[in-house]
Formats: C-alpha cells, structure tokens, sequence
C-alpha cells in the first residue's frame, strides 16, 4: 500500500508563529519588488494562512489568488533568518485549496496518470519508433538518467546525453520514468506528487550510484521525494544514491567542447540551480565568446505562467528578463531548465535562440 505523508497548514502553526515580519523575505521576493503587495511575499502570506488557522478566514479563492503569485523560486526561504520553509507551507496551503475546489478537480483529472501519464506514455513510444534508445556500455559505476517530460518528445537528447556518460565511464541503465512531478506539485496537487516519486523511486535499481538530471527543476523535484514519502525503504533507498546533474559530471570530467563554429551566447540560471557547473563548461568551450548577463540569475517568472491573472503581475519581471538578454547581445540564450526555457522563449521573445545547455552541447558543439 502506498504511504504518504501529506501535512495541513495547522501542522505549520508554529512555523507560521516563528516569523517575525521582519521583512527579509521583501528583499528577496522577485514578484513583491515589482508589485510592491504585501500578499505576493510569504510574510504576507503567514498573515493570511494565520487566519485560516485560527477560522478569521476561508481559504477561498481570493486567497489561492495570492498562493498562486509565489513564484517557487524559494529566495524567501534561502535569505530567512528564522529558517522557514516558506515554499513548503504555501504548497501545503495550496493542496488544501485544490482537494476542495472545482478548479482543483478540473486540474486533478488533467494530471491523473489516465491523462497526463498516458499521453507522456504515447508520446514516449511514439517518438522511440522513430529514435530507437541508446543500448549503454557496462561500467562499474551505474547510473539512471532522467531526462524529463521534454525529452520523451526529443529521445535524441537522452541518447547524447548517455553517450556523454558512457565518455565518462558511467553506465546508464534505462527505466520507464514518469514525469518528475514539480507541475503537480506547485499546483496543489500533492496526491499526484507522491503517486510519480513513489512510482519513481520504486522504479530505481540496487547498484546505482547516480540519478542524473539535465534539468535544475527535475533535480528539485526528485529531492523533494523524502518529504513526502512516508515508506522508510524507498526513503532509504533513495537516500543512498546521489542526485546530480549532468552538468556537474562534465566538469569534473575530462571531456572538452568545442562549437562547431564561433557563438557569442548567454546564461539564465534557474532559480533550482545552485551550483556553477553550467558557467564552467560555457567558459571552457573552445569558439565560444560568453558574456554574463545582468541578472543572469534573478527568476524569469515562470512560476506564474499557468495563471493569466498573475501574468499580468509579472509583466515587469518579463521585461526586465528581455532587456537584460538584449543588453547581452548574445548569438544564443542558455539554461538548464524546461520551465525557464518556455518562458523565455515564449513570453521574452526569444524562441529562436534560446536552448537548453544539453541541447547546444549536442546541436552546436564538437567533442575534442
């Protein structure tokens, strides 16, 4: 039977008590410095989930409204001096909105492995008929890849990137992985979280070392998996192996690049993404010119995208994100995460030039 551990906004009452309004948590809030609302910033938002607690108020959808303005970008955890897992408790809230609205409902049946699961599913069969899987080497040391919803459309990205990982000696064994579960997750819909990271983690063998992401969300998500499993052996099992990013392995390794031909380009650094790996490689690519741009690591804003009434709020961020990547004049805009590249592509303009980092190493570089 599968176990979960899923909390109420009242198991977060003294979390909530500890916050001292101190307003850290402005300064760091990418959407608040914008907006200026003290809604949109989790004190703000302690102020509001305090009074559902204590029965004041109704989470209603006017206060889902404002949940829904967290950007998950977890800068107001990070810069917290009272240590509060702000994005846990605004989850948390937003699961017990979802489980009792029509919205979440509506959102629950899209999300369900009879939906969502089964179209990943088509597509992944679908797409390996026309790109059969990469057989891997034997190595000592094994791995398992996690290449995401997007690379089930684009089965030519994980053949490279376990072509990459057999360069470093590094056998990937294939497994039939479902989503990694961060949509569900930030959209409420914690049921779903946990069906994917049990599903997931049941999924991993005995004798890897590795679970390897190209994606900084992905990397998140799959992190997140103990919080909320409550089965000590699958919890167990996944503590003992070490999940990384590719990213990470390339610059450890020995492997050089090369671009194919001279590239100016650009880096945004997911808000996921704490390591400088993805900077590293940029800067050791031979016909490679990079340029940093400002803000490179300040949120693109896609945590809002699903919400047109929040998109509206972030108009500021977006512009601000397009100005910078102009300001850069680069041939090329990079990052290591779906949802940042869909924004950025989408919303800023720059769908023709923008990648993801596995991508440009494997369409614009040459290994030496």
């Amino acid at each position: 039977m599968e176990e979960k551990n899923i909390k109420t906004i009242s198991d977060f009452k003294e979390e909530i008590h500890r916050c001292s309004k101190c307003g850290i948590c402005q300064s760091a809030c990418p959407l608040y410095k914008v907006t200026g609302n003290e809604c949109t910033v989790s004190r703000g938002q302690f102020i509001m989930l305090n009074g559902v607690i204590k029965g004041d108020l109704k989470l209603n959808k006017n206060i889902n409204r404002y949940l829904d303005m967290c950007l998950k970008c977890n800068k107001c955890t990070q810069y917290c001096p009272s240590e509060i897992n702000a994005l846990d408790i605004i989850l948390t809230a937003k699961h017990e909105y979802f489980k009792n609205s029509l919205e979440g409902k509506i959102y629950g049946f899209l999300e369900s492995k009879y939906v969502f699961g089964f179209f990943l599913k088509s597509i992944e069969k679908l797409c390996t008929i026309f790109t059969p899987k990469y057989k891997s080497k034997t190595y000592s040391k094994k791995a398992v890849y996690f290449g995401g919803c997007i690379n089930k459309l684009h089965p030519e990205v994980n053949n490279y990137a376990k072509k990459l990982l057999n360069e470093m000696e590094i056998e990937v064994i294939d497994k039939s992985f479902d989503c990694c579960g961060m949509p569900f997750l930030t959209t409420g819909n914690i049921e779903r979280f946990i069906e994917v990271a049990i599903k997931n983690t049941s999924l991993l063998p005995d004798n890897i070392e590795y679970i390897i992401t190209d994606c900084a969300s992905c990397n998140w998500a799959w992190r997140e998996y103990t919080k909320y499993i409550d089965n000590e052996n699958l919890k167990q099992k996944l503590e003992k192996i070490k999940i990384i990013s590719i990213y990470d392995l390339i610059s450890q390794s020995a492997i050089k690049f090369s671009a194919k031909k001279p590239l100016s380009v650009t880096y945004h650094k997911p808000c996921h993404e704490k390591g400088e790996e993805a900077f590293n490689i940029l800067k050791s690519i031979e016909n490679i010119e990079y340029t940093e741009m400002d803000g490179y690591d300040e949120c693109c804003g896609f945590g809002g995208f699903e919400h047109p009434y929040v998109i509206k709020d972030l108009k500021p961020i977006y512009k601000k994100k397009s100005d910078n990547i102009k300001k850069a004049s680069a041939d090329v805009v990079l990052t290591s995460c779906v949802g940042c590249l869909m924004s950025i592509s989408t919303i800023t303009g720059f769908r023709k030039k923008t990648r993801r980092l596995i991508t440009f190493l494997k369409d614009y570089c040459n290994i030496d």
